[in-house]
This record gives C-alpha cells, structure tokens and sequence, in this order.
C-alpha cells in the first residue's frame, strides 16, 4: 500500500519557509499559476453571520487570545471552544474588501502598526479606515485565504505550527495550506454532556471475544473505570501499528464519526517497532509524523482532543535486579517529544504500566499477562507464555492505569473518572 501523505514537517524542516509555501501550494491542487482562483466570495459565507475560522493545516481554528478585549491583543490558533472569542463575521468595507470582527469585543483583525513585513502579528483594533484592517477574500468553493489590502501578505499559521496557543501572522501570498481556512458556523456546545472516547491502539488495547478469553485488552476495560456519561469507541486491533492502521481506513473511519467534545486516545509501538514484518513496520520518526499529522490534527479539525499514549510495557525485565525495562523506549521519546513541541495531552501508560509492574515484582506480573498453565482455560489446552498481552485481570489493571492518567489531565473528561 502507498504509505498516507504528509504535510511538510514544522518541526526542524530544512527547507526554507518559502519553499514549504509552495510546495503546499502545488500539494492542494492550486491553478493559475500556483494560487487559487478568486471565485466569488458571496458564494461562500454571509455577511454578519458569525463564524469559527478553521485552518486546513492545523485544524484548530482561530481565536483572540485569553479572550481579551484589549487592542493589540493577539490572534492564535487553539482547539475549538463554542467560546465567542473564536467568532469573526465579515463587514464590508468598500471596495471588495472586509472586514474581520471579533464577536466577543467588537475589535477588527489588524496588521500591526500597519506592518508590510514576513511574520508581523495580526491582532485585534478598534476598527477604522486602514488599509492593514481590510482584507481581500480568494475563494476556490471550500477554501479560502484572506490577503491584506495594505501589505498584499496572507494570513498564515507561523511557521506551520500545529500546538494551541500558537500566534497567527501574515507572510507572502503562496497559498499554502497553512494559508487557507474554512468558515464553520457558529453554534452553542453540545448540550448531551456525553463524551466519547474513541480508541485507536493495537491488541494490547483490543476488545476479544469470548473465545480468546481470558486475554483481554485495556481498552476493553476503560469503561468500567468512566463514569456512566461517558462512552468508549474501541477501535483498536491486532497486528496494527500507527501506519497500518491509516493505510487500512481505520483512522478514517473515526475521524468520520467523533464529534467535538470527543476524546481520540491513541497507542502504537508494539507493531510499529516489528521490522520483520513491513507491511507494519514503522520508523521512529514516521511514527512521530503519523501521531502529529494524521492523529493529532485529524482529531483537531474535527473539534475532537487527541491524548497520546506511549506504549503500555511487557513482561520484561532485568533478572538481576527484578526491574522491568523499558519497553518501546525509543517510540516513547518520540511521543514525548511531540508533548514538549506541540503540549498534546499525554497519558505516559509505559511510565504508569511499568512503575505498577516494577511494585508487584516479575512473578505477580505473570498473573497479568498472558502465561498460562497447561489446562488452566479451554482455550489454551497447551498453555501459554505470552509476555504482551493481557489476562482479563491485567487487561483491567491497564484500562484503571488509563483511567488515572486520564483524571490527571487539564481536561473536562478528567471529572468522568469513576
């Protein structure tokens, strides 16, 4: 299979800015020339109705920072809220060129101090006559891209940025993806109060069927450790890494279905560190493409909040000491390094899995995972050694490992937590 596209990486890229624009350019199926055509923006939002502005790279959408009401407060991008500091509408001013107001204050979105430089801060003014306040509309039908009338510079996700929190600035018009932008229209939170939990993870997490009993995954058992307004989606499967698991649709297939407000929890490693088999082997950097540019930003562009997961331990550990290794270690410093680049939430469950593992010591660890005794269920008359995967006990110990990490999260599911 064609491994899943990427868009250019933000983090360390060695081409220059410029050429990242265009490249993206060329990606999103520009015409005339590289840049979108300029249909009729009529066509494509409503005078003085309210709407979120979402990016089509990050998938976060645009917001006055901290809500403030002050001029010269920031424009950022972050997760969607509901919340009206994240609410522009277009008044004309003339000319074929709008306006952008913020509903929460009634301030314009402006250049600052009227700057015609790469990378200036567009922030909230009180509105006036200016140029830098005026922005043309370029509509190809989906997308569009906002072009200052005083500078000729498009709005743009700084430097391809995909973290919340971060600034929105104006740089030369390329009509990169992280130049185009989406108007959703403005409506009040879901009221059910009912989040979901989507999991997409591997057999560790997996939900099996009466006959592979007793072996039980964590994502299998989450929901009795959630309270009852809460709902687990488990879609994790066997033999998936974090690249597979797109290849086949499956991540597709959530992205179809979560809502904003949902949670998208997802642990890979296990099969993404298996270089004997390629149609699952993933690199360590693919890997940390995958989570940031197919999991984290599909589930931002939905309004849903991704929570990575560094993989769960095995039955692993040094017999002189009775200490489990680390397992997946160089797959884990990948995840934490897109916590330090991008703050996405994060449960470290090989952290929590191993320190549990670590106090019930290498024996007591046996009646966790899958080491069975000759005889001892149906369906193992052989027995079974099986340092990965879970006995139905194990299998809840993991999903209560979760369900702590998930309380300690700056997150409203935290309070879901039985």
């Amino acid at each position: 299979m064609t491994p899943p596209k990427h868009r250019p990486n933000p983090f360390g890229a060695k081409l220059s800015r410029r050429s990242l624009g265009v490249l993206a350019g060329l990606g999103a199926g520009a015409a005339a020339g590289g840049l979108l055509g300029s249909g009729a923006a009529s066509a494509a939002f409503t005078p003085g109705a309210w709407y979120h502005l979402q990016s089509r790279y990050s998938g976060l959408v645009l917001e006055i920072d901290g809500a403030s009401t002050a001029n010269g407060a920031l424009l950022v991008q972050r997760n969607r809220t509901y919340a009206t500091n994240q609410q522009f509408r277009f008044v004309a001013a003339g000319a074929g060129y709008y306006k952008i107001e913020a509903r929460h204050s009634g301030l314009a979105l402006d250049v600052y101090a009227k700057s015609t430089a790469n990378g200036a801060n567009i922030v909230q003014w009180t509105a006036n006559t200016g140029a830098n306040q005026q922005w043309q509309i370029i509509d190809d039908g989906t997308w569009l891209r906002f072009v200052n009338r005083n500078s000729g510079k498009a709005l743009d996700v700084w430097e391809w940025a995909i973290a919340e929190g971060s600034r929105v600035s104006q740089y030369d018009n390329l009509a990169g993806v992280n130049q185009q932008w989406k108007l959703v229209p403005a409506e009040a939170a879901p009221a059910s109060g009912v989040p979901t939990i989507y999991v997409a993870s591997d057999s560790t997490a997996q939900t099996y069927n009466s006959s592979a009993y007793p072996m039980t995954g964590w994502g299998q058992k989450l929901g009795g450790w959630m309270d009852a307004n809460t709902r687990i989606a488990n879609h994790a499967i066997g033999g998936r890494s974090s690249r597979s698991f797109i290849e086949q649709g499956r991540l597709a297939a959530i992205l179809d279905a979560i809502q904003p407000g949902d949670y998208l929890y997802v642990q890979f490693g296990h099969n993404d560190a298996d270089s004997s088999k390629p149609e699952r082997y993933t690199s360590p950097a693919d890997y940390k493409r995958y989570l940031r540019d197919d999991y984290m930003a599909g589930a931002a562009a939905k309004g849903a909040i991704p929570v990575l997961l560094t993989p769960v331990n095995r039955l692993d550990y040094n017999s002189s000491t009775g200490q489990f290794n680390t397992s997946f270690a160089t797959y884990a410093a990948k995840v934490h390094e897109l916590v330090s680049e991008t703050g996405v939430n994060l449960i470290d469950l090989g952290a929590r899995s191993r320190a549990y593992l670590n106090a019930i010591g290498p024996d007591r660890a046996k009646d966790v995972f899958m080491h069975l005794a000759a005889g001892e269920y149906p369906n193992y008359p052989a027995g079974l050694a099986d340092s990965t995967h879970f006995q139905d006990y194990g299998g809840n110990q993991m999903a209560r490992l979760v369900a702590e990490g998930t309380r300690a999260l700056s997150r409203p599911i935290a309070g879901h937590v039985r």
